[in-house]
């Protein structure tokens, strides 16, 4: 029998939890198990995990997480390995200081496991900017024979993330992997959904057959359901409103969220008989967001800057949440308007930006909207006075969507499983638009 190793690379979700790399990257891990069902015939399996130190200070450090994921390594005889940062792991993510360290330590770290386990197969994913030279590292020092396949998974890059305010180094460091890439076989650039690929393609040059999908979709282990009591008693518990109907919006208290945005058109609908609920999370209320997004405040909004994980979901779950806005200004693939419409209650709006309206059929399973304050409170609007029957038909249709197209667990089972067979072009989801504003 064959010996694969599986190796994910991540500054999020493997002993943190604080974004939607994290979401992602836990789910890779809950799909170990359906990895080895796939494979038993051919593989023995081996887990690895590999992440830079994280401070129990970090705001996003999670003991929890760290110990699920070593379990689940454990399980198969691999582990969790901590890689240099040259940090102090208050900012795990770091800048091109820290990220060809990174990549390199995180690079002898795979090599010894895989040639410690005799591997005859490796899959090695190395998510993100402070790991993407670990695939060029690792394949340039193996020095025993072994099929391995190994990716760079950006979830966002400098031109999405950064745009206005573009990092050189940051850019120079992801074109120069892509160079790489292009010319080393076995290597290849994972995209997390349609708009990534086009992006990689035409913005930094990825050759088509490098590309790989790895589409991000629900978890299959996707949070707990909330009974409405005990949502009532969370919203009661934060004097949220529990006889309206609520508008949501959550995220990281970032600028590029546009949460400003949804206050300003919460301040256009001050008329309407509905609260409005933001979730902005900051690590410390010392955040300058903070202060400006209280100016904004009006009476029918409730503000909140916690770093609460479980009340987004509870909102999405409540019978009376009738939207959840995802107004972000640049935004590659977000994990909420597919998490959202699992539930089958909220329905969702997204901005025309990026990557959001790729995973939106408007008036179908979900809304597009401008980022025009009038624009943005005008669809808020018509879609509360939509027939409950309209609502009940969208919302189905997006969880008819999820199913078929945002299952983590299945898209990620395929991903390894295509790149054990070399096959790289694969399906990726259909719906949505392609108009997306510059």
């Amino acid at each position: 029998m064959k010996k694969l190793g599986i190796i994910v690379c991540a500054h999020d979700g493997i002993s943190s939890t604080y974004g939607g790399v994290g979401v992602a990257t836990d789910a890779y891990f809950e799909s170990i198990n359906r990895i080895q069902f796939e494979l038993h015939e051919e593989y023995e399996i081996r887990v690895w995990a590999i992440a830079p130190r994280i401070s129990e200070s970090n705001a996003g450090y999670s003991q929890a997480q760290l110990q699920k994921v070593r379990r689940i390594c454990q399980e198969t005889g691999g582990d969790v390995l901590e890689c240099c940062h040259v940090s102090d792991g208050v900012d795990q993510y770091g800048d091109a200081r820290n990220w060809a360290v990174t990549s390199a330590t995180a690079a002898l770290l795979a090599y010894q496991a895989l040639k410690e386990y005799k591997a005859t197969d490796a899959v090695v994913i190395a998510e993100c900017t402070p790991f993407a030279k670990t695939p060029l590292i690792l394949r340039k020092h193996i020095d025993f024979d072994i099929n391995i396949q190994a990716l760079w998974l950006p979830h966002s890059t400098t031109l999405i993330e950064e745009r206005g305010r573009y990092s050189t180094a940051r850019l120079n460091f992801e074109l120069n992997v892509v160079r790489g890439i292009n010319s080393t076989p076995g290597l290849h650039v994972g995209y997390i959904g349609p708009h990534m690929r086009d992006h990689l393609e035409r913005d930094y040059g990825v050759r088509p057959e490098k590309l790989t999908p790895v589409i991000n979709g629900v978890p299959e282990n996707r949070a707990s359901i909330y009974s409405q009591d005990l949502i009532r008693e969370a919203l009661v518990r934060r004097s949220i409103p529990t006889d309206k109907q609520i508008i949501f919006s959550f995220g990281r208290g970032m600028k590029y969220k546009g949460f400003d945005i949804f206050l300003q058109a919460a301040r256009e609908l001050d008329q309407l008989d509905c609260h409005f609920v933001l979730q902005a999370a900051v690590p410390s209320i010392d955040y300058p967001i903070v202060a400006d997004l209280k100016k904004l405040q009006s009476p029918n909004v409730t503000l909140l800057f916690d770093l609460d994980f479980v009340l987004p979901r509870q909102l999405m779950q409540w019978d009376k949440t009738e939207v959840v806005a995802v107004l972000s200004r640049v935004d590659a693939q977000s994990f909420v308007p597919m998490e959202v419409r699992s539930y089958g209650k909220a329905l969702i709006l997204v901005s025309n930006r990026d990557g959001l309206p790729r995973q939106v059929r408007d008036g179908q399973d979900g809304f597009i909207t401008d980022l025009e304050v009038n624009e943005v409170a005008r669809t808020m609007q018509e879609i509360l006075h939509l027939p409950r029957a309209r609502k009940a038909e969208i919302a189905a249709a997006g969880v008819r969507l999820v199913q078929e197209e945002y299952d983590m667990s299945k898209n990620f089972t395929t991903a390894i499983v295509r790149l054990l067979e070399g096959d790289a072009a694969a399906h990726v989801p259909a719906g949505g638009q392609t108009n997306s504003a510059a």
